[in-house]
């Protein structure tokens, strides 16, 4: 198809360390980089040097981390809280030289999938739940890595991330370098049989310098409730087609008050032909379950601005996606990119620059037909059309239909039809 789409474990080293670990865990366990002190309990005097070994001491009490830097990698298998002391940012998760594969039964899942084992910078894995606040996370592999498998945040078997106001200052190597793995957030995954799930609800969350995707949700039955978060792409780049946030193979998402940007792709293999070359999306939903949502988000400077496929075994009979009060801004190839299924658009906006605002697409191949609908839209500023069906005209194409009312153009031909002899546009 046409759009891109895709997708260390450090022992609790008490021993190793030197670490004195106290004989009763405190109910918040002090991580600093000042000496440790037997069940010290501040950031002048912490009980651990390591968030990997309060972690271990802990049996689900609160981990505060002082500011300051740790090199480590974070495997986390049962409930916990970290809570950075101080103003958000200032401690920080860095890799070590020398990196580890995570070693949880998530991890050794995928592995046994015949996927290249995964790398972590913070590997959560479990029925758990485990919180997150102020950290930023900088999951930066060198430059040479070439890996399918690099996570900032990995979530699986089960587990729930509740992040606030963390961030994720890259996913793979860095700088980029065109390889296909890197994902700053990642939650369940289809990878293995059955699908992996995975959890997320985010609050002021920044991801950027990413290799791949930004966040992404994947698995039937993961979900996500992304609010107030800002998702930040390389901009224009040969390396690679990036995207912002994907939602997939049976996930859902409630994505709120998001910024999501510079995800577009200059590599010989991309460019605005959605039929033969590849693009970098803003939000991609690539066979998300019913129900997902974006409201009063803001998605600019991308290839596609949003793009949606259905993978239902039937015609959808409702919406199974709802962009809602959205900004879609210079997103230089299309706003919205519509595939098969059945979308809707409420009181969206979408402005130039810009080649096209809402494009349809209709193709030989797809399994189901397009029926997507908008209302209340405001289309600005596009060079060649405010709606475009592409179709490739070929004799196997479905019938379909796009619905568009209460809504306003100002762009220089409000609708082009590429000639389909079977799909209709409706005022």
């Amino acid at each position: 198809m046409f759009t891109a789409r895709t997708r260390s474990l450090i022992p609790a080293c008490a021993v190793l360390c030197g670490l004195l670990i106290p004989a009763a865990a405190n109910a918040t366990n002090y991580v600093s980089n000042s000496p440790i002190v037997s069940g010290g309990n501040s950031c002048a005097q912490p009980g651990f040097n390591s968030i990997q070994a309060a972690l271990g001491a802990t049996g689900g009490a609160k981990v505060t981390v002082c500011p300051g830097t740790y090199t480590e990698q974070l495997t986390i298998t049962k409930p916990a809280k970290i809570v950075v002391s101080g103003t958000p940012g200032s401690a920080k998760l860095v890799l070590p030289a020398s990196t580890s594969p995570n070693v949880t039964n998530c991890d050794k899942k995928a592995a046994e999938a015949g996927f290249q084992a995964d790398e972590s910078a913070i590997s959560i894995c479990g029925a758990v739940t485990v919180g997150i606040t102020g950290l930023t996370v900088e999951a930066k592999w060198p430059e040479g890595k070439c890996y399918d498998s690099l996570y900032g945040i990995r979530v699986a078997g089960g587990a729930t991330l509740v992040a606030t106001n963390v961030t994720v200052d890259g996913a793979g190597a860095f700088p980029i370098n065109g390889c296909q793995g890197g994902v700053g957030i990642q939650a369940g995954t289809t990878r293995t049989t059955p699908s992996e799930r995975g959890n997320l609800k985010l609050k002021g969350v920044t991801v950027r310098n990413y290799q791949k995707n930004g966040i992404t949700i994947a698995g039937s039955v993961s979900t996500a409730n992304i609010a107030n978060t800002t998702v930040e792409g390389a901009g224009a780049t040969p390396a690679i087609a990036q995207n912002g946030i994907q939602v997939s193979g049976g996930a859902v998402a409630k994505i709120k008050s998001v910024n999501v940007s510079g995800n577009e792709c200059d590599n010989a293999a991309c460019g605005p032909d959605g039929f033969s070359q590849t693009q970098s999306t803003g939000l991609l939903f690539f066979g998300a379950a019913p129900g997902s949502t974006v409201t009063s988000s803001t998605i600019s400077g991308n290839d596609i601005g949003a793009y949606y496929i259905s993978e239902a075994a039937s015609q959808p009979s409702s919406p199974e996606l709802a962009l809602n009060k959205d900004v879609f801004s210079g997103n230089r190839y299309e706003g919205v990119a519509l595939d098969q299924g059945d979308a809707s658009l409420k009181s969206d906006t979408i402005n130039g620059p810009g080649e096209v605002g809402i494009e349809i697409y209709q193709y030989e191949g797809q399994t189901l037909s397009s029926q997507s609908s908008a209302s209340g839209a405001k289309i600005e500023g596009m060079s060649e059309a405010g709606i475009r069906v592409a179709s490739d005209k070929a004799a196997g194409d479905k019938p379909g239909k796009f619905t568009i009312s209460k809504s306003t153009f100002t762009s220089d031909a409000t609708v082009l039809n590429n000639e389909s002899s079977n799909f209709e546009v409706v005022f």
